[in-house]
């Protein structure tokens, strides 16, 4: 199942609020809180998330799983 805790994060870090990215993607704050927990975002969501608020590709796929993970995208 998928879950972001770590966009999550970024996004509360970067002082950006689900109702922004509900209005930029043209879905309701119930639909973006979902695709944080387990939808998950396309494609084109998440270009369009990173060309307008310049997050990093990274923050989209961060494994909290790996082992001896260095990286850096904060």
């Amino acid at each position: 199942m998928y879950n972001n805790q770590y966009l999550k994060a970024y996004f509360t870090l970067k002082n950006i609020k689900q109702i922004d990215i509900a209005k930029l993607l043209e879905k309701s704050t119930s639909t973006i809180r979902r695709k944080y927990d387990d939808l998950g975002f396309t494609q084109k969501e998440i270009l369009l998330i990173h060309n307008n608020y310049n997050i990093p590709i990274e923050a989209f796929f961060y494994d909290s799983t790996k082992k001896d993970d260095n990286s850096i995208f904060l």
